[in-house]
């Protein structure tokens, strides 16, 4: 098999892509795999290695994932439904009011939950409300955005009046639209508390309430066995979360 010219010149720019990213970032091997890195890096799996398991610690930690829990849970249910009751009313709105409503929901979606939570902890500081409030606004964004497309996908007016001459839309969207629409919105839905659960655990870097809050206050303090003991508090979360939700995606959704 030989290599073309543009096979090579392809090859030339991704090398050179390459080169000038450890130019520009000034990287340097040499640091990377220097002993002292390794030595440093030793000492820290040795002490990572021996979490802090001491009762009041644990049920501190215990206290923090059941905040971390309800801050994605409280922040994904609200925002599903003021995305399903923007979606009810969309159909009333007009052209003008519905590109208003997009653009909305693209600036809320468009902000990373992270820059939420540096905005909104001047005006409510530290603590869990900065952190579910930060999940609501980009989850809000994001799911109406996703309800709106699943609707616009599956409403047809032209078939509505065809199939149901003189039944109310309302009536329509309850007994025809919604079963149809609802294991995607539910799915959509679940996979967002999928992400809001990860989301939250970063959001504690500022401040923002939970593990993550904690696990920002051990770092810094270089207590890496207290480190071990959130990271494995997270993990769990995580995957109870993930089983949960699978869960109920395979039986309410089918997928």
């Amino acid at each position: 098999m030989y290599l073309t010219k543009e096979k090579y010149f392809m090859f030339f720019i991704i090398l050179s892509l390459l080169i000038l990213s450890f130019i520009t970032l000034d990287l340097s091997l040499f640091e990377i795999l220097k002993v002292e890195s390794f030595l440093i890096f030793y000492s820290f799996i040795l002490e990572f290695l021996k979490p802090n398991l001491t009762n009041n610690f644990l049920m501190k930690m215990y206290s923090l994932s059941i905040e971390t829990l309800l801050m994605s849970i409280i922040s994904t249910f609200i925002a599903s439904i003021f995305a399903f009751i923007l979606m009810l009313s969309i159909s009333s709105k007009s052209k003008i009011q519905r590109y208003l409503i997009q653009s909305i929901l693209n600036f809320l979606r468009s902000i990373p939950e992270l820059l939420w939570g540096l905005i909104l902890v001047i005006s409510f500081g530290l603590g869990p409300i900065t952190g579910t409030l930060s999940l609501f606004l980009h989850t809000f964004g994001i799911l109406g955005k996703l309800f709106l497309e699943v609707l616009e996908n599956n409403s047809n007016k032209n078939e509505q009046n065809l199939f149901f001459p003189g039944i109310s839309e309302y009536k329509v969207f309850l007994y025809q639209i919604l079963p149809k629409i609802f294991p995607q919105l539910l799915s959509f839905t679940l996979y967002r508390w999928e992400n809001n659960i990860r989301a939250a655990t970063i959001l504690g870097v500022i401040g923002a309430g939970g593990l993550g809050q904690e696990l920002y206050f051990r770092l810094s303090l270089f207590h890496y066995n207290e480190v071990s003991s959130i990271i494995l508090f997270i993990l769990i979360i995580v995957f109870i979360v993930d089983y949960l939700s699978n869960y109920l995606r395979k039986n309410y959704t089918g997928r």
